[in-house]
């Protein structure tokens, strides 16, 4: 009964945090070098563990994690890009691009993220914006559409300027979106590739800096305890560091259905995976992920007032998850589908036409949009009625066949009438002249009989 009753009390605090994404608290929090440090569940953005996530810190090359998006978004990736007089003299870790070089948008992009070189990230960012300047307020602008709060791109590589700023906040909600995309994860999770010779150079073969992704061999801080950097279900993400900036680590990991993304910033250079692997390891540890809403589940359809079809079919927009201590049970987690009592044509495909509620106990703690699976035009005269316009066009052809019918059958008793009405009349004419000649005759008759003769 006591345990049942702490379960209810731990939901209760769980759920009224998940309704903000407020971190949780937990005894056993991990230890981080890093100044600055997150834990989210990649599904849904609810903070498992947070340190000072919010201050301003320099993201190093984390900051390619913005470029690779939006080349992906923005670019194809067999396009060939020519490499300009500059870009090869970008300072730091390069491929060595070589003016007038030829290379595709992908193999950049694998140079990028792998070798994290930051001539391929000038070179993207021209591609894209033409010119560094006006990238970086792509990227700016971007960044606020992901969840970022406090972030200011100045470059597309992460190189030290003066007011390039983010915060672990920022980060984790850019790679939770950037980890959306299927290229995009695909790029993060490669330990290695071969980019092909291109015009002026032989074959490249960059290595993922990402030591959680491959290395068994180094050691690093995890908890107090030196520990391989490799990491079980590790999914990417990107590294970072500069003199400036220190140690800096996005790393995402899967394990169970469950999806972390961990952030430090300011960290040491073996500090940032341990960071990580300690934050990933209390996340795994202390929560687990539970759908509360499948995407997939069937709705029945909606009914379209004035509509070309009185119903829309109805689906639900996304999977909803909620990320539970382990202690807490799932039993108290209930649906309610609520469905906007009036939905009048027109009808955009994508409209909001209801809801549907998650419930701990008697309290919401989230709410997924239905929307309308296909667009609904206006219907005709008879939509007022909830009559489709398909069946509107039966009944329209019938009433039309039926007036056509009673009118054939006016006109064709009216012609009838019409020439029984002549015969008629033609019949009382002889009649009439049949008598008459027959009363002239009688007369001529009586006339005759009074001669004298």
């Amino acid at each position: 009964m006591k345990k049942s009753i702490l379960i209810i009390i731990i939901l209760v605090f769980v759920f009224s945090g998940l309704s903000q994404n407020v971190a949780f608290a937990a005894s056993n929090a991990p230890e981080i070098i890093g100044e600055s440090a997150i834990l989210i569940d990649a599904k849904n953005g609810t903070v498992l563990y947070a340190k000072d996530e919010d201050a301003l810190k320099e993201p190093a090359s984390t900051t390619k994690m913005m470029t690779c998006l939006l080349a992906l978004e923005n670019l194809r990736l067999d396009q060939i890009v020519t490499i300009d007089a500059e870009t090869p003299f970008t300072e730091g870790s390069r491929v060595y691009l070589i003016e007038g070089e030829q290379i595709t948008v992908e193999h950049l992009i694998y140079a990028l993220m792998l070798e994290s070189a930051n001539d391929a990230a000038v070179a993207l960012a021209k591609e894209i914006s033409g010119s560094v300047e006006e990238f970086a307020v792509l990227m700016n602008k971007r960044a606020k559409e992901m969840g970022a709060k406090n972030t200011t791109f100045i470059n597309p590589n992460g190189l030290h300027l003066e007011g390039h700023n983010t915060t672990a906040y920022d980060l984790a909600m850019i790679a939770k979106t950037a980890m959306q995309n299927p290229e995009f994860r695909k790029f993060v999770s490669t330990y290695a590739y071969t980019i092909p010779a291109t015009n002026k150079q032989p074959e490249r073969f960059p290595y993922n800096t990402n030591r959680l992704l491959y290395d068994e061999l180094t050691k690093v801080p995890v908890r107090g305890i030196m520990t391989p950097a490799k990491y079980e279900g590790v999914t990417g993400i990107k590294t970072g560091y500069t003199s400036h900036a220190g140690g800096c680590l996005v790393a995402g990991a899967e394990r169970n259905g469950m999806e972390l993304i961990a952030v430090t910033l300011k960290s040491t250079d073996p500090g940032r995976f341990g960071d990580c692997i300690a934050m990933l390891d209390y996340g795994f540890e202390n929560y687990y992920s539970h759908k509360a809403v499948d995407a997939s589940t069937a709705i029945e359809d909606v009914k379209v007032r004035r509509g070309k079809f009185n119903h829309v079919a109805a689906m639900i927009k996304e999977d909803r998850y909620l990320t539970l201590p382990k202690e807490a049970s799932t039993s108290l987690i209930t649906t309610k589908i609520v469905m906007d009592p009036s939905v009048t044509a027109p009808v955009k495909k994508g409209q909001q036409i209801g809801k549907i509620e998650i419930y701990e106990g008697s309290n919401v703690v989230g709410e997924v949009p239905v929307m309308a699976a296909n667009a609904i035009k206006k219907g005709g005269l008879l939509s007022v009625y909830g009559i489709e316009d398909s069946v509107g066009a039966v009944i329209k052809k019938v009433v039309l066949t039926i007036v056509c019918t009673a009118v054939f059958f006016f006109l064709l008793i009216l012609i009838l009438r019409i020439r029984y009405v002549r015969r008629r009349n033609a019949r009382r004419k002889r009649r009439a002249h049949e008598i008459a000649k027959a009363r002239e005759r009688k007369q001529r008759d009586l006339e005759q009989r009074r001669w004298p003769y």
